[in-house]
C-alpha cells in the first residue's frame, strides 16, 4: 500500500542534525490522509490513503499536500492533482471539502488559510474535490471551474 512506502521513506530520512532539530520534533505532528484520486472524468475514482509525517502546526493544509506530494514523486508514484493559485485567501481555486466541510474547518477561510494546527496529531483527514454538477471532476482533488466563465 502506499501509505507504507511513505511511511517507511519518511523513517528512512533520518531525524536531521543543527540545533534546531530537537525543537523541530518536539513540535512536529503527523496525519493520516484519505484522498480522493481520479485520473480523468471518466475514471470512477476512489479513495487512497497516505500518511504525512514530520508536518509542523505553522505549515498550511497545501503546504502538507505539497509535502506528500514530493514523498509520491520520490518514490516514482504520481502527484496528488490539486489546485491552487495565490495561497493568499483571495482566489478561491483552492477549494476542497475537508472532512465533510467546503474549504474545511476554519469558519470563512478558503483552503489554503487553514493551518495544521487546525487538526490533532495522530488524525485522519479526508480530502475530497468540490463536487457539484456544473463543476465535474477533471482529476483528483481538480474540477473544472469553467461555469465560473459563462
Amino acid at each position: 500500500m502506499r501509505q507504507d512506502r511513505v511511511q517507511r521513506a519518511a523513517s528512512q530520512e533520518g531525524d536531521g542534525a543543527g540545533s534546531g532539530s530537537s525543537e523541530r520534533r518536539q513540535n512536529e505532528m503527523s496525519v493520516h490522509l484519505r484522498v480522493w484520486r481520479q485520473k480523468d472524468p471518466q475514471d470512477k475514482g476512489g479513495f487512497e490513503e497516505y500518511d504525512a509525517p514530520r508536518l509542523t502546526p505553522d505549515m498550511s493544509f497545501l503546504e502538507m499536500l505539497d509535502l506528500v506530494n514530493e514523498e509520491l514523486q520520490r518514490q516514482g508514484g504520481d502527484p496528488i492533482a490539486f489546485d491552487s493559485d495565490c495561497r493568499e485567501g483571495i482566489c478561491g481555486m483552492c477549494c476542497l471539502v475537508i472532512d465533510g466541510v467546503p474549504h474545511g474547518p476554519g469558519q470563512g477561510t478558503t483552503t489554503c488559510q487553514i493551518y495544521m494546527r487546525s487538526f490533532d496529531s495522530g488524525a485522519t483527514i479526508t480530502i475530497e474535490p468540490w463536487r457539484a454538477r456544473a463543476f465535474p471532476v477533471l482529476r483528483d482533488l481538480v474540477v473544472d471551474r469553467s461555469a465560473f466563465d459563462r
